[in-house]
């Protein structure tokens, strides 16, 4: 049923259906009510393209969702669009997903048909890489571009929603060196996800002020447990750092195959707080990112009600694996 077809079932003319779902102010209270009890019993709603055409916008938010970091399954990902999926609920608006894998040109191919002819008011690129291929395309777009997860440089007017990598890095180091640690090391790192270097890199910065030369890094995978249990041992390690709680849970795995006690003779920490960390024995100290206040944040920022890119602070979540100090 269109808007005409219904202004004549209604009575109402086309103007006032339209005002009473894209400008209620412009009505009264009890006509905008008999309109929308009238298609409610009814099964009317303005199409996509009316309403576009009214607001000026489509209500619609764009998610291009990386599957080649760790697939349609992955335990993070997931946590990103239950944050989107609260939005949406709150802001009425509607999510286009785009998933891609890179890696593959046919899915990759897909993608750039869909940014191009998909109607969203903006685009949030999850786990924005520094070349990816989809940059150009999403320019094309020419509609406002939010990275969450990091940022793309040299993409004047695209914002950014973000972890404070240095910060809890930081605080991981406090924690350790305050619990007894003197040898630290940050294992695991993927290469193609622009998070993981960020917190290598912060972890060579900063832990030569807390552990001077006592400090090394394993950016390597994937990992395995046998792998990682010779290496702490040989490198004489009592702390590990892990890029997330997979590889946390990794050298608490090898720890338990090499008979280190965790955690008088080892401390881990991670990050995520993803359910296997609380699950582990020891469970495993980890640090929460805060995604409903992120994907909050993207939205703000992808409707226009927030001008600045932000960066948040994973929050520190006790666990087993660290000392008490």
């Amino acid at each position: 049923m269109n808007i005409v077809e219904f202004s004549k079932l209604a009575g109402f003319s086309t103007a006032t259906i339209s005002r009473a779902f894209h400008e209620p102010a412009k009505l009264r209270p009890e006509t905008r009510e008999r309109v929308l009890a009238l298609a409610g019993k009814h099964g009317y709603y303005p199409s996509a393209s009316g309403r576009a055409l009214v607001k000026g916008r489509h209500d619609a938010i764009g998610l291009v969702w990386p599957l080649e970091v760790e697939g349609v399954g992955a335990v993070f990902a997931q946590r990103v669009l239950g944050g989107f999926a609260r939005q949406l609920v709150a802001n009425d608006l509607d999510l286009l997903l785009c998933p891609v894998d890179r890696q593959q040109p046919a899915s990759l191919e897909h993608a750039r048909k869909t940014l191009q002819r998909s109607r969203c008011d903006a685009w949030v690129l999850l786990y924005p890489r520094r070349d990816d291929a989809l940059i150009p395309n999403l320019r094309a777009t020419r509609k406002p571009v939010i990275c969450l997860m990091g940022e793309v440089a040299g993409s004047p007017g695209w914002k950014s929603v973000a972890l404070d990598q240095q910060a809890w890095i930081e605080e991981a180091l406090r924690r350790l060196r305050k619990g007894g640690a003197r040898r630290v090391l940050f294992l695991g790192c993927r290469d193609d996800e622009p998070d993981h270097q960020a917190r290598l890199d912060a972890f060579n910065q900063l832990a030569p002020r807390y552990f001077k030369r006592n400090h090394l890094s394993h950016p390597a995978w994937p990992l395995d447990a046998a792998g990682v249990g010779a290496l702490l041992k040989e490198e004489k390690v009592d702390a590990v750092i892990g890029v997330d709680d997979t590889a946390a849970l990794v050298a608490l795995q090898a720890c338990k195959y090499a008979g280190i006690r965790v955690p008088a003779a080892m401390q881990i920490i991670g990050i995520d707080d993803t359910p296997g960390a609380a699950g582990a024995t020891p469970s495993l100290a980890t640090f929460r990112q805060p995604l409903d206040e992120m994907t909050a944040c993207a939205v703000d920022l992808a409707l226009g009600r927030r001008s600045l890119s932000l960066k948040f602070k994973a929050v520190f979540v006790p666990g087993g694996s660290l000392g008490a100090g």
